[in-house]
């Protein structure tokens, strides 16, 4: 089983995995798995606090899979080291709380799931740099050729992309999608290009970053909804 959720935003929105919220989970073993679409939120200090969710989490039956939002701590990730799993490079936190990294393409249950993390924070101006924002939320020029990159030779291999999985969405569809317009991420300029690449193969776009439940064609904002895909 594949479960997908929007930000969790540790403490504030995780409490939507607990047994009484999530209660499937009974039925759920390390080979299923929880999606969190960015903003997860644990690696934000190495505090108590950091402790007791890590705790928390572990002792969860199913495997959480995180891809980083803006609302990370960036320099904390990128200096864990990286493994390969399921046909991509991750970075374990712990046996079954493992980040999807940005350009990634990983082959869960039979279907292929391209991964792209990070987005811009509007709201930077009210952070501090180096401690509660970081300059590499939005991905950078190499991640998103090594992402076209992968996903080229995926298909020069014959095969295709199942699902897209990013924190954000394409800059295109925000105005027909959320009736706004786009605040000059170039997150969302570099999924467009995804999106001409994969748009008419794959099955579903999902992502978080709005704060909201919406639905447009193949394209899935999620936040506080859990949506069970397969």
């Amino acid at each position: 089983m594949i479960y997908l959720t929007g930000d969790t935003h540790i403490p504030i929105d995780i409490h939507r995995l607990n047994v009484k919220q999530f209660w499937e989970q009974r039925d759920m073993t390390r080979d299923d798995y929880v999606i969190v679409l960015g903003d997860f939120g644990l690696l934000w200090h190495r505090n108590r606090e950091y402790l007791y969710w890590l705790t928390w989490l572990q002792q969860k039956p199913f495997t959480v899979l995180w891809l980083d939002g803006n609302h990370e701590n960036h320099d904390w990730i990128q200096n864990l080291p990286v493994q390969t799993w399921h046909g991509g490079n991750v970075h374990f936190i712990a046996d079954n709380i493992i980040h999807l990294m940005r350009g990634q393409i990983y082959d869960l249950q039979g279907k292929s799931f391209f991964v792209m993390g990070g987005a811009m924070s509007i709201d930077r101006e009210f952070r501090a740099e180096g401690e509660s924002w970081w300059e590499s939320e939005v991905p950078s020029q190499k991640e998103g050729r090594q992402g076209l990159d992968a996903i080229q030779h995926y298909h020069n291999n014959g095969k295709h992309i199942d699902y897209v999985l990013t924190h954000t969405c394409p800059g295109s569809i925000i105005h027909p999608m959320f009736q706004m317009h786009s605040a000059g991420d170039p997150t969302t300029d570099l999924l467009d290009t995804v999106r001409e690449y994969v748009e008419d193969e794959m099955e579903g776009w999902y992502f978080g970053h709005w704060h909201m439940n919406k639905d447009m064609g193949k394209y899935h904002c999620l936040y506080n909804k859990i949506k069970k895909l397969f």
